[in-house]
């Protein structure tokens, strides 16, 4: 039986060389203030949607625009990951074995003080809708396409990838007390996300997680 949802699992993902930036600020940023403050060593997001987001309106509480907000997904696997892993991504060449998945919930999100929003699909699409009323969470995501490996669109559902992509929008930072685990695709970046929580004291479980990749 599946844990409501406030209790389960929602998913970042970043590469493995900004995690120290991360650490030593103690937040997880969202895209405005890394901006600002220089801190992303490598970027491994599409930057033409990274812009569309900056002008995104966000219209319940807290407002502001998309790239004001920490993203995480519902699922793993997403359509994000699966542009990244078919170079679909000009800029970025590191591919999914130095992605670091940050695991969170959004009822560990509301108890360290984070205000949040959730979209129903892809926060880029004009029909998607963002709602801040936690009852609605339940059933403004969809669920059943969150729990399936395959997200494609269908003759039939032709708006399951738009989906797929909901998002947990957390405004401005997360504390990295709030990131209860980590994932990785295999043993090597197991081993050097492991090194990199030490060296800044910090402690989480770190998972080797292939399954959440392609």
């Amino acid at each position: 039986m599946l844990p409501p949802p406030q209790e389960r699992p929602i998913y970042h993902f970043t590469h493995a060389s900004n995690l120290p930036s991360v650490l030593e600020q103690g937040f997880l940023h969202c895209d405005r203030i890394v901006r600002k403050e220089r801190t992303l060593r490598v970027e491994c997001g599409d930057l033409d949607i990274k812009e569309r987001r900056r002008s995104r309106k966000v219209d319940p509480y807290p407002g502001g625009v998309v790239a004001d907000y920490v993203p995480f997904y519902f699922a793993p696997r997403s359509p994000m990951l699966y542009k990244i892993n078919k170079g679909g991504v000009p800029h970025y060449a590191d591919g999914q074995d130095r992605l670091v998945y940050l695991v969170t919930t959004p009822r560990t999100l509301a108890a360290s003080g984070c205000t949040s929003v959730f979209s129903d699909g892809n926060c880029a699409a004009d029909i998607t809708v963002i709602e801040n009323d936690v009852s609605l969470l339940s059933t403004h995501v969809d669920w059943q396409v969150m729990g399936q490996e395959r997200w494609n669109n269908t003759v039939e559902d032709p708006d399951r990838m738009r989906r797929r992509m909901a998002e947990f929008l957390v405004h401005e930072r997360v504390p990295v007390e709030a990131i209860t685990q980590l994932a990785v695709r295999g043993a090597a970046c197991a081993q050097t996300v492991r090194a990199t929580l030490r060296a800044y004291g910090a402690c989480a479980a770190v998972d080797v997680r292939p399954d959440w990749y392609y």
